[in-house]
């Protein structure tokens, strides 16, 4: 495949790869070389891991390796990531590999991570496209090897790609290693780490070594490369020292302006721009913000706010892992010695926190009369005492992953399949009742070491057959989404009606199922005990994999649902704070609106009009769109009358918001819209053709002068 890229009136080649390879024109047969653009710039960017527990050195690491010098440092908030710098490939060497005018900047960048236990739930949305992982220990722990399984499960779990892994030693100028050192060898071996380090920051030992093995160990030509103009090369390298300044979060438009000034004598498109930022978001060194149209250039403060919400949570009197959502979203945290942004960019990096940590399914929403909760599974700490009727053990998995991550995800989701409503939760422990017929049925994870846990299953034997597969499998099929190697391992039921023990001797049936046994004596009357019952015939049927497929679906749907309206509801307040107005949440008000925007007279005055703007931001609720008009507008399908004709007689103008296919967020006066189209206010509306325009500060002020008479 050849690729011609045309950036303005500058027309560049770019190399591609085709069947032979690395592919080049030769340019200077049919143009003047000499009006063509400098000559393009091909990136390689190789993100690099620094990890392990709190307290071990990784910071002074990072700074002593980009910085050239030991300063003494306290532990990281959350994780920050620096650029390692390397020479450009020669001009010789670019020729070598047949790649005239084509010049190759490797950049190295290293991620910090912080070590503490608030932290490691949200860290694997930063681990991915690791090219390399070093994981740092302290040598003169007693057990260094405690939580470096643990580590290196979290990696290995996180990172769709193939990486290679360093074993350090750090601070080793206050001592030697408390174990022998074949068994350190011993252990990056078993876990395939290229190299073991030993190091020490405020000395400088072992630094220049592991500096050179972090370039080396990096597999460059598996990491993809990007070739682009020298404009945008100028545009990161600003984007880079705004960051490095302390800029936190801009507007797009902001950040234009910044550049622009920065760079008087390179003019570049808005287009150019949204595509350095895009290859800058790409490997987590910025942030694009799904509302408001900000770029964070500290993704970390994402992390850093998540764990403040996670020492607020765990601090819960009764121990019960929940926070109010209004209480999150004003900064009512425990933020122990994290830096907090001003008031303006912390109230939207909290909105973007929760945002994201209901879209990857983190927490849970439950309302109450007190407004919104936010529930986190793996933030409970009130232990479940076993209980004599307690649902009996349907079976136990065993696997190894991210169990934080794994397990706060697992609930999350069997919350939204509606099969299975929650019905209570504890340390690693829920239950859940069956929608279908009030069934109990719930699961526990036990932590075994290492990264590796199990998880029992309870059902009550009233549950129906149905249910009770859907919920094992749907379960199994999870936890196999992490660790392939997941398998279940049946408990069974003495049929005794004298004695309906349960038999759970893993290895018994594990061993009884590998000798080809159909059934096992009850080790309790030793009447036998079929292996291969109804339960299993029906794990065996393929309808239940349709069937699981299904629940997916629908617990996606549900958490997509959630996510996109805190997306459009944290788009709104963004924009109505950009242009001074007043951004009010209500719960379902007189006319089925989730906010409105109140008006001013004029901005910046603060005196109100005494008028409003209704949003609707929950289309499931009213309609849903179902195609696309020759305009390229989405058609809604009314799915509520009731809603739609108190728009029709409203007074204020109701603004449906939507964000489009393409990721703009619109929105459009349909109380207006159905004046227009819908005079007979008898004849129900069965459809609303959108036609919106963006949802910007401008289009709000435009909105607040024809509705106020200004």
């Amino acid at each position: 495949m050849h690729a011609l890229a045309i950036y303005g009136t500058e027309t560049t080649v770019l190399a591609a790869v085709g069947i032979g390879g690395l592919v080049r024109w030769n340019l200077s047969d049919y143009v003047d070389l000499s009006t063509l653009p400098p000559p393009e710039i091909q990136y390689t960017n190789a993100k690099v891991l620094l990890i392990g527990d709190t307290g071990v050195g990784k910071s002074g690491l990072a700074i002593r390796l980009t910085a050239g010098a030991f300063e003494p440092t306290y532990s990281t908030d959350a994780h920050w990531a620096t650029q390692l710098r390397l020479p450009d490939k020669t001009e010789l060497d670019v020729k070598a590999e047949g790649r005239d005018g084509v010049r190759e900047n490797r950049e190295i960048w290293l991620w910090d991570f912080a070590g503490q236990a608030d932290y490691r739930l949200i860290h694997q949305l930063f681990m991915d496209e690791t090219s390399l992982a070093v994981l740092v220990f302290n040598p003169q722990s007693e057990n260094p090897f405690d939580g470096l399984g643990q580590w290196d499960r979290d990696m290995e779990t996180a990172s769709r790609r193939r990486f290679g892994k360093l074993l350090v030693a750090a601070r080793c100028d206050r001592g030697g290693l408390t174990v022998s050192r074949e068994s350190v060898e011993r252990f990056g071996r078993e876990r395939g780490y290229m190299h073991f380090l030993q190091t020490s920051a405020k000395t400088g030992e072992g630094c220049e070594a592991l500096r050179e093995a972090i370039e080396q160990s990096i597999d460059w030509n598996s990491i993809p490369w990007t070739a682009s103009p020298r404009i945008f090369k100028l545009l990161k390298e600003e984007i880079v020292r705004l960051s490095d300044e302390g800029f936190t979060l801009l507007r797009m438009s902001e950040l234009k302006q910044q550049l622009e000034m920065r760079l008087p004598d390179d003019p570049f498109t808005y287009e150019e721009l949204e595509a350095v930022v895009g290859l800058l978001a790409g490997p987590g060194h910025v942030w694009q913000l799904e509302f408001g149209q900000f770029v964070l250039l500290h993704p970390e403060r994402i992390n850093s706010y998540a764990a403040a919400v996670g020492r607020t949570v765990r601090s819960h009197l009764e121990q019960i892992g929940v926070i109010h959502e209004s209480a999150m979203l004003a900064g009512q945290l425990n933020f122990g010695d994290i830096q907090r942004l001003p008031p303006r960019e912390e109230a939207i990096v909290l909105r973007a926190m929760h945002q994201t940590l209901v879209d990857h399914g983190f927490c849970l929403t439950q309302e109450t009369d007190a407004g919104p909760l936010l529930v986190f599974p793996s933030y409970f700490n009130r232990e479940r005492r076993d209980q004599i009727d307690h649902p009996r053990i349907f079976g136990t998995f065993r696997f190894s992953g991210a169990l934080e991550e794994l397990y706060a995800t697992l609930v999350v989701k069997l919350h939204h399949t509606q099969a299975f409503e929650t019905e209570d939760l504890w340390r690693y422990a829920a239950d859940f009742r069956v929608v279908k017929n009030d069934g109990a049925v719930g699961l526990k994870m036990r932590k075994l070491g290492e990264g590796d846990a199990e998880i029992v299953a309870y059902c009550d034997p009233e549950v129906d057959i149905e249910s009770k597969v859907s919920f094992i499998q749907y379960i199994h099929e999870h936890l196999k989404r992490y660790d392939s190697g997941t398998a279940l391992v049946r408990h069974y039921v003495c049929r005794n009606p004298e004695c309906e023990e349960v038999v759970s001797d893993v290895r018994a049936i594990l061993r009884a199922r590998e000798k080809g046994l159909t059934q096992l004596p009850c080790q309790f009357c030793f009447e036998p005990i079929p292996l291969w019952d109804e339960v299993e015939q029906e794990l065996a049927s393929e309808k239940y994999e349709a069937r699981v497929r299904e629940m997916e679906a629908i617990s996606r749907a549900g958490i997509d649902r959630e996510s996109r309206d805190l997306t459009l509801e944290y788009h709104a307040f963004a924009i109505a704070e950009e242009a001074s107005q007043t951004f009010v949440p209500i719960d379902d008000d007189e006319v089925g609106s989730q906010a409105r925007i109140d008006l001013q007279h004029d901005v910046p005055s603060d005196q109100r009009s005494g008028r409003c703007l209704h949003l609707q931001l929950r289309p499931a609720e009213v309609y849903e769109s179902i195609a696309t008009n020759r305009d390229g507008n989405p058609v809604f399908e009314v799915r509520s009358e009731k809603p739609v004709d108190r728009w029709q007689q409203s007074d204020a103008p109701i603004m449906l918001v939507h964000r489009m296919d393409d990721g703009f967020i619109r929105w459009m006066d349909v109380s207006e819209w159905l004046k227009k189209n819908n005079k007979d206010l008898k004849t129900p509306v069965k459809q609303i053709v959108f036609d919106g325009e963006p949802f910007t500060a401008l289009s709000l002020l435009r909105m607040r002068d024809r509705v106020v008479g200004l």
